[in-house]
């Protein structure tokens, strides 16, 4: 306008800006929403699995060693024993016959049993092996024996049963043989012995806790991240 003072309009605020604020605070509240939620199933799951491992029930087991004694009269010689290793021999061929299917696991310590090997129900029968992981040593002429199970009676059958094949097939095996120069077994113990076993219940929970407790705040705070961050 001619001869007038000219008025310049105040600017007006960004408003793409004010929205990308308001679904930035969006996103953030989503995502601790989305972020608590996680650590609550974790945390519920971790609870639960905790509860299942120490009202876990324990096992029984067993273990004896079926000794394989070579004869003590040489006038009719045993062809199954006429070398030094032959009663060792023997009994690894017995046991092979009995339990075809058992491997026994390369341990550290040949003394590990089934039961700490975390086997909850099974049987073997093996010859020891004392060479350790990476070389063979069968030094023993006898069978290791060993059953796991949910009930003692259950266990003591097992080894029982076990014992009482051996014996079979080590008989047949020395049908043509005098009974005088027949290789005879012995259990030792004497009595087969069950025991129980509950396991290590406080070491199991504490490494439960452990594992659920840091997969659940590592997933949370991913969550929680990949949300705020957005698309």
């Amino acid at each position: 306008m001619a001869g007038g003072t000219a008025v310049v309009a105040p600017p007006k605020a960004s408003l793409p800006a004010v929205d990308g604020r308001q679904r930035q605070r969006q996103r953030q509240r989503r995502a601790r929403r989305w972020g608590a939620i996680v650590v609550a199933v974790g945390l519920l799951i971790t609870a639960v699995i905790s509860y299942r491992v120490v009202r876990k029930p324990g096992v029984y087991w067993a273990q004896t060693d079926v000794l394989f004694l070579p004869p003590a009269s040489g006038v009719f010689p045993n062809a199954l024993v006429n070398n030094p290793g032959g009663v060792i021999a023997l009994a690894g061929v017995v046991g092979k016959m009995v339990d075809a299917d058992s491997a026994a696991a390369r341990v550290v310590d040949p003394s590990v049993r089934l039961v700490n090997q975390g086997v909850r129900h099974g049987s073997s029968v093996t010859l020891p092996n004392d060479g350790g992981q990476w070389a063979d040593n069968f030094d023993k002429a006898l069978l290791d024996v060993q059953a796991v199970g949910a009930t003692a009676i259950e266990v003591s059958s097992t080894v029982n049963r076990l014992i009482s094949q051996i014996n079979l097939k080590l008989n047949a095996l020395q049908a043509g043989v005098p009974r005088v120069d027949w290789v005879t077994t012995r259990l030792s113990p004497s009595q087969v012995q069950v025991y129980y076993d509950s396991g290590r219940r406080l070491r199991a929970l504490l490494a439960t806790l452990g594992v659920g407790l840091a997969v659940t705040v590592i997933a949370g705070l991913y969550v929680r991240r990949r949300i705020a961050r957005g698309p």
